[in-house]
This record gives C-alpha cells, structure tokens and sequence, in this order.
C-alpha cells in the first residue's frame, strides 16, 4: 500500500512540475536566455507578466502581445496593428512609432548608403529604409553575422528586446530635442552622413545675440577636426598636410544666423589604412576669437562632439 502511495504521489508530482508554464507562479526567477536582461530592465518599469508570463521566449509572438507590448511602454493610446509578426514588419513598426514619438518624419530620414544586411535583397521594399533607419537607431541591429532574416516570425525575446531599445532610442531623441540655446551665447551645431564610403561632416556656428557678432579667425583654417578610435587613437586631424593663410580672417555673424562648414573623411587612418568597422568621435573646433578685447568666447561654445560606427 505505501508502494503504490508513493508512486501515485511521484507520479502526481511529475504531472504538476510538467503543467507549470516557464515563467507562472515563478516571479523572480531567472533565465539563461539572451534577452533576459532586457526583460528584467522592463520590469522595473512596469507589469510585464501580461505579455511575457508564461511564453517561452523563442516562440512566436501574436499581433494581439505586441500591441499590449506596445500600449504599456511606447503608447497607451496606439490602435495599429502591423502588417504581420514578421521580423520587417515589426522593426518596421516600431520605427515608425519611434518617428513620430521623436516628432521627425521617417520617409526623410536621411540613411547611411551602406549594404548593412547580407540579405538585404530579401527584405521588402515597403520596409527597407526603416529597417535601415532602426539600424541607424539602434532599435534593431539584425541577428548577428550581417544577417536580419526579414521574413522569420518575431519571438518574445526579440519583442522584449526591441520595445527596450525602441523606448531607449525615443528618449534620447527627446533628450536631443531639449532646448540648449542660451540668449548671448554662440552655439555650434554638427551633423554627419556616410555616403560612397566617406563620413560627411556638416556644422555651423549658430549666434544667439541680439546684436551682430564680429569674429576674427587668426589664419586661413576656420575650424579643426579630430577623429579618434575606441581607443582613443587619432586616426584623423583635418589640418594635417594642409598650408594655410597666415593672413587674419574677419567675420560677421548677425542675430540668428550662422557661419556654415563641410568636411569629408574618406575612413582613411594615418598610417594610409582603409578603415571598415568601429565606433569613433569627431571633435570639432571652430577656431574662432572675438574681435573685441574686453570678450572671450567660452570653449564650449565652440566645440561640437559627434559619436559614430562604421560598419
């Protein structure tokens, strides 16, 4: 009797430990999966357990969990619904959202003429510049080895994954935006493109003044440009091999406008190498005095930091 108590007894615990989902009745409990930090990192924000409860993070997700994924973190008032649950769709998606929380238009968002995908070609048309915009981003990067496996289903993992670094990406957008003008101060502003395998440098020293500002630059060079590696390498200095006037420069900026600059580095090091990947920094200087000796322009109206990857 006791025998056959103790089987039915392993056998009923069998049945239960076999019928308990994953994640149910486990809070706190962790896992080995990749996006698990991701998970965890959303969970300090809000309720998760409706969307992720009880999945199994490599299966695929429902239109209806992306939706809810979508009202809890990005926009609780978002009605859409994507186009399917494959893998460009949702990037696509999420992109989108992403745009329109940033308050910028996502079909003029200027992307990098680069062939980031190995399978590039199979990604459709409707949602090709998104995904290259989300790469851009740093919402979506693909699944590794220059591959994005446009047409695969998304998982949970990657849902989780995407809404964080979707919610990172609006944040800093936002961030971005914030107002930096301070009224009689001088503002330098600094964009960047990759184009036919050069890095395109625009910026402009912008004038906050109410009255005209006169400027005097000590020689023909007007600004200088630094790019360092991840190491902090100088792979680039604009005025190296260049000769320029010694001859004083004059120049008059009015209230709101500004003196505007290019500059093209061709991803060449000092050493004559053609560089393919890696994260690097421009500093650039406008090499600016005022002409008025009774003023000093502060340093950091005059410096502008640009962060970017080449890949």
């Amino acid at each position: 009797m006791k025998r056959n108590l103790f089987t039915l007894f392993i056998a009923f615990t069998l049945i239960f430990v076999l019928s308990v989902p994953v994640f149910a009745g486990t809070k706190g409990m962790k896992t080995d999966h990749w996006s698990q930090k991701y998970i965890d990192e959303l969970s300090l924000k809000h309720d998760i357990s409706p969307i992720f409860n009880g999945k199994n993070l490599n299966a695929f997700i429902t239109a209806e969990d992306f939706q809810k994924a979508i009202r809890l973190f990005i926009d609780e008032d978002y009605e859409g619904i994507p186009d399917s649950v494959a893998r460009e769709a949702i990037v696509y998606e999420f992109t989108r959202l992403w745009a329109s929380k940033a308050g910028t238009s996502l079909d003029e968002i200027m992307t990098i003429q680069m062939l980031i995908y190995v399978d590039t070609d199979k990604i459709d048309a409707k949602y090709n510049h998104a995904i290259t915009v989300a790469y851009m981003q740093d919402i979506a990067r693909g699944r590794g080895q220059g591959i994005f496996d446009p047409k695969t289903n998304t998982t949970y993992g990657e849902l989780a994954t995407l809404v964080y670094f979707t919610d990172k990406a609006i944040s800093k957008s936002l961030q971005e935006e914030a107002p930096s003008i301070v009224e009689g101060k001088l503002e330098t502003r600094a964009s960047h493109k990759i184009s036919n395998g050069k890095v395109v440098f625009d910026f402009e020293l912008m004038s906050h003044h109410t009255q005209p500002v006169e400027l005097m630059f000590s020689s023909g060079q007007q600004f200088e440009i630094t790019i360092t590696d991840e190491s902090g390498t100088e792979v680039y200095r604009y005025s190296d091999g260049k000769f320029f006037t010694m001859a004083l420069v004059y120049k008059t900026i009015n209230p709101g406008e500004s003196l505007k600059w290019q500059d093209e580095w061709d991803m060449t090091n000092k050493d004559g190498e053609k560089l393919t990947s890696g994260n690097y920094k421009a500093v650039i200087n406008v090499l600016a005095l005022s002409e008025s000796e009774n003023e000093k322009i502060d340093d950091s109206e005059l410096t502008a930091a640009i962060e970017f990857t080449i890949n």
